[in-house]
Order: C-alpha cells, then structure tokens, then sequence
C-alpha cells in the first residue's frame, strides 16, 4: 500500500527568488542567464552550468551599488554579475542565487 506524500510547500521567499531569476533566464538553453555587459558591449549572457562557482558579493566598493548585495558568476579567476539584483539584504541575494542554480540544472523547461 502507497501512501501519496504531498509536496512540501514551497517557502514565500523561494517563489520570489525564483520569480526574480526567472526574469534573467535567456532560453536558449539551460543555464543561460543574463549579466551586465563589461565594456562596450551591447549585452551579455552566460551559462551558470559553465560557471566554477556562483557567489553573493557584498558590494560597497562598486560605485553603481553602494552596500548592496547582488549574485555573481565565476569562470576561474573572471567574475560575471548577473542582471539580478542588487538586493537589500544578504539574504535576499542568497534566496535568488539559489533559484538561479536551480533553475539552472532542473530538468525540463527552466522552471521549478
């Protein structure tokens, strides 16, 4: 005899978060989100797949968003802000950084 389980309910802050990464996804194939063009470029995407690591930056240094918090890739030594954010808090940044990774490695059509 089966039991049917039902599903966990899915915390408020985690269907914002994947609402938020959800608006930077480019659906060209899985693991591709949006980031900020370095340079001159027009605009940039990147495959988080691809990515060594996927951190949340304090970022009081950066002069576009003093002492707030935004998710970035890293590609060895390179550093990719992703077109999320920025965020008021640490934990916001968490919550979407979360969502892009699992947006990104969830199987079917880039929803979870």
């Amino acid at each position: 005899m089966t039991h049917a389980h039902p599903e966990p309910p899915v915390p408020e802050e985690l269907e914002w978060a994947l609402d938020e990464a959800n608006k930077e996804v480019v659906a060209v194939a899985p693991g591709w989100f949006r980031a900020w063009p370095t340079g001159d470029e027009k605009w940039s995407a990147v495959n988080v797949r691809a990515a060594t690591q996927l951190i949340v930056n304090h970022s009081r240094e950066d002069e576009r968003h003093p002492n707030a918090w935004t998710v970035r890739a890293l590609f060895g030594d390179k550093a990719v802000e992703l077109r999320v954010g920025p965020y008021d808090s640490k934990a916001q940044a968490i919550w979407v950084a979360h969502a892009i990774l699992s947006l990104a490695f969830a199987d079917g059509e880039g929803t979870v």
